[in-house]
């Protein structure tokens, strides 16, 4: 067991605390017994010999009267101090002892407060030391016949005998602590070992994960905080596994991608260095290996851009960008395409429209990028709405297209990397499959909404972008 565990921590400190917490109310409550145990010595010594003077009253007439000897006085006497299991020693009126307990009077006290008090008609007592030198509490009553003092009795004690009582209480006191520390020591035990479990059980689960067992849960059945902690645990461990999933992924298909363009170079540079085609071929191939590298530093470019927006690494621009200048110009761009296929592209941008707060080149990925896939995937003689709309505090653009639409279980998938609707169709339409992963997240960086939804396989699609407007002041 590690010095410095949490298990030994915790294990030292509740019962430390607890030993700490209950010497101390033992230190308290023995003072007080001790304190009160001792005063109640005192008061019993004063209560006996109130009881023993009325008691020698009657006695003590008889004898004045001559109807009792003083051996039966002293008789009586002794057996008081025998019941007391101390000393009894009767003082006349003169305050000289008169009769003693033990049968020695030339060691009566007979000087003490407790005396005089008594001769005034009180009861009191005193502690002092008696002739052995130990401590004793004497109290003394008057014996009284109506308003007149017939003598003074002193009962006397050793202190020890209090003591005893107290070291008895102390006693049980100690052994209430030490039954109270083993019972807080198991109870430390237990408790200790309820938290350092599900630790330990953690502690297991991520040294599994780190070590690439991605599909391993704690499943930790618990109904508090560690409960909770476990199933945030899972949580994590099925977010890295989906995230290193999504890695394995993206590189194998960034591989690929890259692959492709590099082989058609490669293949086309080598047949042009041979020197054995004919004119039109090698400018083909000239042309071919343009256009790949092309793709190639596109692709290239994307995927710089597209990492940077992931790793939160992008900033959000803040320039005023009016949308209408945008939808012209890309317009133009594509106007060769858009006339070839010869598709109709129907705009609508009102003259209230916002500009919006962004990074101009932000605002053209998204819009470029949608409008080249509608223009892609629409066939001839088809058509494009590019509809664009103030609706409350954002933006919203719907661009709608007769394309060849999209299958349902194509849907949920659009916006992974590299991942294309039609594959049959990659080379015809290219495209490096970056591009809606791209604007979503470009659309996400600006707190926007994008959706993409078909009705089907040939029935068209439609995107509908929703961008946050600033707040006009």
């Amino acid at each position: 067991m590690k010095l410095r565990g949490v298990r030994t921590r915790l294990i030292l400190a509740y019962a430390g605390l607890i030993l700490i917490g209950f010497s101390g109310l033992a230190l308290l409550a023995g003072q007080q017994i001790a304190q009160g145990a001792t005063e109640d010595f005192q008061q019993s010594l004063e209560e006996q010999a109130a009881l023993i003077a009325r008691s020698l009253r009657e006695p003590i007439e008889e004898y004045a009267e001559g109807e009792e000897s003083s051996v039966y006085l002293d008789r009586v006497v002794a057996e008081y101090g025998e019941q007391l299991g101390g000393r009894v020693t009767l003082f006349d009126r003169q305050g000289r002892a008169w009769i003693d307990s033990s049968g020695s009077l030339s060691a009566a006290s007979g000087s003490g407060p407790e005396i005089t008090a008594a001769f005034n008609g009180r009861i009191t007592h005193d502690v002092r030391r008696d002739e052995q030198g130990t401590v004793t509490v004497y109290a003394a009553a008057p014996v009284r016949e109506d308003d007149r003092i017939l003598a003074v009795v002193q009962v006397s004690s050793p202190l020890t005998t209090a003591q005893s009582l107290i070291e008895n209480r102390w006693l049980t006191l100690a052994g209430g602590v030490i039954a109270l520390t083993l019972l807080a020591l198991a109870a430390s035990l237990w408790l200790a070992a309820s938290f350092t479990r599900p630790l330990n059980q953690l502690r297991g689960s991520a040294l599994t994960l780190a070590s690439g067992d991605f599909s391993h849960r704690v499943n930790m059945q618990r109904d508090d905080e560690f409960g909770e902690l476990g199933q945030t645990f899972d949580y994590m461990a099925h977010e890295v596994e989906a995230m290193v999933e999504e890695q394995r992924s993206f590189a194998s298909s960034a591989s690929h991608e890259l692959r492709t363009p590099l082989t058609t170079i490669r293949l086309r540079s080598e047949a042009l260095r041979e020197g054995t085609l004919d004119a039109p071929t090698a400018a083909e191939y000239i042309a071919e290996i343009d256009d790949e590298a092309a793709r190639l530093g596109y692709l290239v470019s994307e995927l710089i851009v597209l990492s940077r927006l992931e790793a939160g690494r992008a900033q959000l621009g803040t320039d005023m960008v009016d949308i209408a200048p945008l939808v012209h110009r890309l317009l133009r761009e594509y106007e060769p395409q858009i006339k070839e296929k010869g598709l109709t592209v129907h705009t609508e941008l009102p003259d209230d429209l916002p500009a919006l707060v962004a990074s101009p080149g932000h605002v053209r990925v998204v819009l470029q990028n949608l409008l080249s896939n509608a223009l892609k995937f629409t066939p001839a003689n088809g058509r494009i709405d590019w509809v664009f709309q103030t609706n409350n505090d954002t933006m919203q653009m719907t661009l709608t297209d007769t394309g060849q639409g999209i299958t349902v279980e194509d849907l949920p998938h659009l916006f992974e990397r590299f991942y294309r609707a039609d594959k049959a169709r990659t080379r015809t339409t290219g495209g490096t499959g970056l591009g809606l992963s791209l604007v979503q997240s470009v659309v996400q960086l600006y707190e926007g909404q994008i959706s993409i939804d078909s009705p089907g396989a040939g029935l068209g699609t439609t995107v509908i972008l929703i961008w946050p407007v600033p707040v006009q002041s």
